[in-house]
This record gives C-alpha cells, sequence and structure tokens, in this order.
C-alpha cells in the first residue's frame, strides 16, 4: 500500500513536470530577425499543430501533417507556407484568424509566436 502511494505521488510529480516543460518550451521569446525554424518555430507546431490527435505522423486531421519542415512545406499542396509569402500562406491565415480552424491551438500561441511565424515566412521559411 505505501508503495502504491509513492508510486502514485511520482507519477503525479512526473506529470506536473512534463505539463511545465511543454508550456514553457512553448512560451520561448521569437526575435524580431532571423528566426530559426529548428530553434523558435519547430517548437511551437510540435506543441500545438502537430500533437497526434490534430496533425501529428498518425491519423492527422485533414490529412494535413506539421511534425518537422519537409512535412509542413509539403502539406496542403505546399500552400500551407509559401516562403517569403506570409499573406499568402494558409498558416499564417489560420493562426490569425482569417481562415477558420478548430480553435484548440489557436488558444496556445502568442502575439510574439504569431509574429515570429509571420517573420519566419518573410525571411524566406529556411529550415534553419
Amino acid at each position: 500500500m505505501k508503495t502504491m502511494s509513492l508510486f502514485c505521488c511520482l507519477i503525479i510529480l512526473l506529470l506536473i513536470a512534463c505539463s511545465q516543460n511543454s508550456i514553457n518550451s512553448n512560451n520561448n521569446t521569437i526575435p524580431e530577425n532571423n528566426v530559426s525554424f529548428q530553434k523558435h518555430i519547430l517548437p511551437i507546431l510540435r506543441n500545438t499543430c502537430g500533437l497526434s490527435y490534430c496533425h501529428g505522423e498518425v491519423s492527422p486531421q485533414g490529412n494535413v501533417q506539421i511534425y518537422d519542415y519537409t512535412s509542413l512545406m509539403t502539406s496542403f499542396n505546399g500552400a500551407l507556407v509559401i516562403p517569403g509569402n506570409p499573406d499568402g500562406s494558409v498558416l499564417v491565415q489560420i493562426i490569425e484568424y482569417k481562415l477558420p480552424h478548430k480553435p484548440f491551438f489557436q488558444w496556445n500561441i502568442t502575439e510574439n509566436q504569431r509574429l515570429g511565424i509571420r517573420k519566419w515566412i518573410s525571411e524566406g521559411a529556411k529550415n534553419n
């Protein structure tokens, strides 16, 4: 009985630590210039869009996968991200509420992250 209680406490602590790490990695500030896909954009996409029940590798919603650079750039017939054209990119239109989308991930993206994604695309949407 005592071992079971200790085990339950350990599981609860691990869950709290994991959820805090996800929140912190999703709230990193994106710089105004030289936005990095690997450092700034990919963590946001993985913590919001690329989840297994949304646009991850397994059973992606709308057959749109967003879990790495290649999947992002080829999804939605290449219109999800159009390098150099944030206004024409479907991803920007969704995160700026110009196109309808299930609201789950929109609630988790900050204004800094929206601007960072827009800036990354305007800088050429490089895999950097």
